[in-house]
């Protein structure tokens, strides 16, 4: 019987137990995943408490997956590149921690619009915030020549940080981003403004956007942001959060129990 969790703050929005359910009855494996909600303060404490009662594994949301780390025994992989870690294992009384976030988005792109890796070398990305979920995603795109990967975000040296360990990437203010976004053939929301309850919010207007520009919003809840409104309305095609989160939590799932996820119920 695996036992797995995702612990952050909020969690009640979370469809990772209905997502996981789905992996367990097409595995036939027998499991749980649970919400599990942290403060600040009880983050070490209940660590501890996932490792001593046997849980083989859990997600890490918003505002951990940075401050993880000083917990955990290793981070591999993309974690340990971008200091970001979404997903923990628990094997050996050994914690390890990984980021499937950036795989996870890279695969429901490819999925969504396949032209659009197929020929990069032209294409230039700005992503919006630099939390560990951006982190995640620049990393992984950055595998690919795009002529730039941008970031903006509200805490400027923070985007420094991710820009500077991308090949070809600036550091812009929300200003700087308004008055080129037309350059832009992905533009990648990746904090948490929109989410509900507050759906009305939106940290850039689209204003200007390139005609047929792929706007992401990695927020699955609601499914339409005001972002995404926004987007649907300058005619750009659209990436829902939502199927991010199928595809990094399929990851997430081969990790904690060598099962390998390959058609998906949404």
């Amino acid at each position: 019987m695996y036992r797995l969790a995702l612990i952050g703050n909020p969690v009640k929005q979370s469809k990772s137990p209905e997502i996981h359910q789905q992996f367990f009855e097409q595995t036939s494996l027998k499991g749980t995943y649970e919400l599990i909600p942290v403060d600040q303060v009880e983050l070490e404490g209940k660590i501890n408490w996932l490792k001593a009662e046997g849980y083989h594994g859990f997600n890490v949301t918003v505002p951990f997956k940075e401050k993880i780390i000083e917990y955990l025994d290793e981070i591999v992989g993309p974690a340990k590149a971008m200091q970001s870690v979404n997903t923990v294992s628990i094997q050996n009384n050994r914690l390890v921690g990984y980021n499937t976030d950036g795989e996870g988005y890279v695969l429901s792109l490819n999925e969504a619009y396949p032209d659009f890796l197929s020929d990069v070398k032209h294409k230039r990305i700005l992503i919006i915030g630099a939390g560990g979920a951006a982190k995640g995603i620049a990393y992984q795109l950055n595998k690919y020549a795009f002529q730039s990967i941008d970031i903006i975000n509200r805490t400027a040296e923070k985007a420094r940080q991710i820009s500077r360990s991308l090949n070809h990437s600036r550091a812009l203010s929300l200003g700087m981003a308004k008055d080129i976004l037309e350059q832009y053939d992905l533009i990648i929301q990746t904090t948490s403004v929109g989410m509900s309850p507050n759906n009305h919010e939106q940290i850039i207007s689209l204003q200007g956007v390139k005609p047929n520009a792929i706007a992401s919003d990695i927020i699955y809840k609601p499914k339409w942001t005001s972002f995404l409104q926004d987007a649907e309305q300058r005619g750009c095609r659209i990436l829902f959060g939502e199927s991010m989160l199928l595809y990094q939590a399929a990851k997430a799932f081969q990790i904690w129990t060598g099962q390998e996820i390959k058609d998906f119920v949404n």
